[in-house]
């Protein structure tokens, strides 16, 4: 057994593994992202105009506003003819109505997002009337799945209401089937018309749920990436081909893997899991893949707000010099070594590692200050 590999078997112990991985995701979490670039135009989406369809009241706007397509400009000016044009339909229908716009936040473009959301957008609502959610009506195939869906708590009814939302009670209902191996499972949600209710109105929401069949194990892979080459990780699955679908498959696995190849300066690395279902068989099949990314190396550390013999010091117990592969649990442990050193006691620091993809490197910038001052984190 080489070296290498007495170093991956170690890496699985239940203690050690634990402990490099939450070393490993403390220290990335705090890994700064770039900021993304405003878009200048942004697709429109609306909240709770509930007396129409969105492609109804799309093509409504359209006729109003001339040259209108799927998005608008991020400006006052745009947004402003869209509120006027809601609000003039709205009058016709005798409604009196207070409509807001909303943009996105910037970290929104940069995040993962639930694949049952929908994508950034310019979200259009009415502040005042109040829409409120009445009750969800829940339709479900087969009828004694109906408490399993339930148990998952109330749908916000009675609370204001968002068709952007919709999204919310399509997920949860997916995720208590899935857990249950009904992979495949359809959620159509509609509305009925609005009830008025005094001076505010309230909707009801039909949702209808087809569970379709429990999916069963055909097969499991996990290809480690080269660190694991033509190694058997079958040891480390929590299910095998033939169980029902539902649980997790791979357990820690995946973070295990994604920390080690971290460990071993992979700072881009990406652990895929996929899913293939064939629903004719009501089989999936199951893959995890490691890819990896270039190795980087430490290529310069800016050390900021320091005396000399501080910045020595840091230099000495960060163990990781100009040249080294960067690695971020080298990081992370500073914090702990900084914290009884006498030349460095009472110091914090923020970090900023600044990646050039093109060379495989890292910029790295320690920003230290006292316990107490505020400090902000290097976003490059």
């Amino acid at each position: 057994m080489n070296a290498r590999w007495k170093t991956v078997r170690r890496l699985f112990c239940p203690i050690l593994g634990g402990l490099l991985l939450s070393a490993a995701a403390a220290a990335w979490a705090q890994t700064p992202k770039p900021a993304p670039a405003y878009p200048a135009r942004l697709p429109y989406s609306f909240g709770n105009f509930v007396w129409w369809s969105d492609d109804e009241l799309r093509s409504l706007l359209k006729k109003r506003i001339p040259g209108l397509g799927d998005e608008i400009a991020t400006t006052t000016a745009a947004e402003g003819r869209v509120r006027d044009a809601l609000k003039a339909l709205l009058k016709e229908k005798g409604i009196t109505a207070e409509v807001q716009s909303q943009e996105p936040s910037y970290s929104s473009f940069g995040g993962l997002r639930d694949p049952e959301a929908s994508p950034p957008s310019i979200e259009f609502s009415i502040l005042d009337p109040q829409i409120l959610l009445d009750k969800v009506v829940l339709q479900m195939v087969p009828e004694e799945l109906v408490p399993e869906v339930q148990s998952e708590g109330p749908w916000a009814e009675g609370r204001p209401y968002s068709a952007l939302g919709d999204w919310s009670i399509r997920s949860r209902i997916k995720r208590v089937l899935h857990a249950r191996g009904y992979l495949d499972a359809q959620v159509q949600i509609s509305r009925q018309p609005p009830r008025k209710d005094g001076d505010r109105y309230q909707v009801v929401l039909e949702v209808a749920v087809n569970a379709g069949p429990v999916f069963h194990i055909s097969s499991i892979a996990a290809d480690g990436g080269p660190l694991f080459e033509g190694r058997n990780l079958s040891q480390y699955f929590t299910v095998k081909p033939g169980d029902a679908a539902g649980p997790p498959v791979f357990g820690g696995l995946g973070a295990e893997l994604a920390a080690f190849y971290r460990h071993s300066g992979y700072a881009d690395v990406d652990v895929e899991v996929q899913p293939t279902l064939d629903r004719e068989h009501a089989l999936v099949a199951y893959r995890l893949d490691v890819i990896p990314g270039p190795v980087y190396h430490l290529r310069s550390v800016a050390i900021k707000n320091l005396d000399a013999p501080q910045e020595n010091r840091v230099r000495e117990l960060l163990g990781m010099k100009p040249g080294d592969v960067f690695l971020d649990e080298a990081v992370n442990g500073l914090y702990r070594k900084i914290a009884d050193d006498p030349l460095l006691k009472g110091y914090r620091f923020s970090f900023g590692p600044k990646r050039d993809k093109t060379a495989n490197a890292i910029d790295l910038s320690l920003d230290f200050f006292k316990n107490g001052n505020e400090s902000k984190v290097t976003i490059k």
